[in-house]
């Protein structure tokens, strides 16, 4: 990989304190935005949506580097409302964005959680503004693949409002599933859950996740989860009229059916241990 300076920003004098002492993460860490983002070439929106106009705003004029624009990206789970607020807030200061998702990550937050190998062999969708100024610049798309590839993400473009689409499914609803079934289960019988083996505790795993940041991302994805969660219900209707009819071959199925659609899921990357 080359040579890079790494600067950081984080709200918390604590996280940059901790940043900084650990040997060789990073070249600065900061509470102050511009300062973080003074002389770089290229600059990774890492915070919930909601905090990122008030970032890029708080981040100054953006002058060139080296004769080529800045580059501003985000890792946001959600990408409409993201290009449609971001991007043009970053053309008023002389940069260019383009929103990244790197689909990788857990429920679980903090530097202490941190993984080198995060993005290994992970999908990393970049979402090109549909008609913006961005969307042929070659270079410019060019330079953000090149990134998240020496991290070792494998990239697909989407649109901004596919992405949203596509995510609602694979990400954001299962989310919501997995909270709404721990509240069903263990909201009515909180001891089953000493009793629970691995299939409940990994179908609820992801409602480990912080509150404050899912409910951000349901809220700003809200049409598209809304959408997929009618669909569930009706797919969770046809298995509650099985049942209500014991109709044995009905859920055999069902059963088998979703067998196939999961077998036929790529192997996820190895990871080293």
């Amino acid at each position: 990989m080359p040579s890079v300076q790494l600067a950081a920003w984080s709200r918390r004098a604590e996280t940059a304190a901790e940043l900084e002492a650990y040997p060789g993460l990073v070249d600065l860490a900061t509470t102050d935005p511009a300062a973080a983002a003074a002389g770089a070439d290229a600059i990774v929106l890492a915070m919930p949506t909601v905090h990122m106009a008030a970032a890029v705003e708080a981040l100054g004029p953006l002058p060139a580097v080296g004769g080529r624009p800045v580059l501003v990206t985000d890792v946001g789970s959600v990408k409409g409302p993201v290009v449609r607020e971001i991007g043009p807030l970053v053309r008023q200061r002389g940069g260019v964005f383009l929103g990244s998702h790197p689909m990788a990550g857990s429920e679980k937050k903090g530097f202490a959680h941190a993984a080198a190998d995060l993005f290994e062999g992970a999908a990393v969708i970049l979402t090109p503004e549909d008609g913006g100024p961005e969307r042929d610049d070659r270079e410019v798309l060019a330079r953000l693949r090149r990134y998240w590839e020496l991290l070792g993400g494998v990239v697909t473009l989407l649109a901004p409002d596919r992405h949203d689409e596509l995510v609602a499914g694979i990400s954001h609803l299962p989310h919501l599933v997995a909270a709404s079934l721990a509240r069903t289960v263990l909201g009515r019988a909180p001891e089953s859950g000493a009793l629970s083996g691995g299939g409940f505790r990994d179908t609820t795993r992801v409602a480990g996740g912080p509150a404050d940041m899912w409910a951000d991302i349901l809220a700003d994805n809200a049409a598209a989860v809304s959408d997929q969660l009618g669909r569930y219900l009706e797919e969770l209707g046809r298995w509650k009229e099985a049942l209500d009819l014991l109709d044995r071959e009905g859920l055999r199925r069902f059963l088998s059916e979703a067998r196939t659609l999961r077998a036929a899921l790529p192997a996820p990357p190895p990871r080293d241990l």
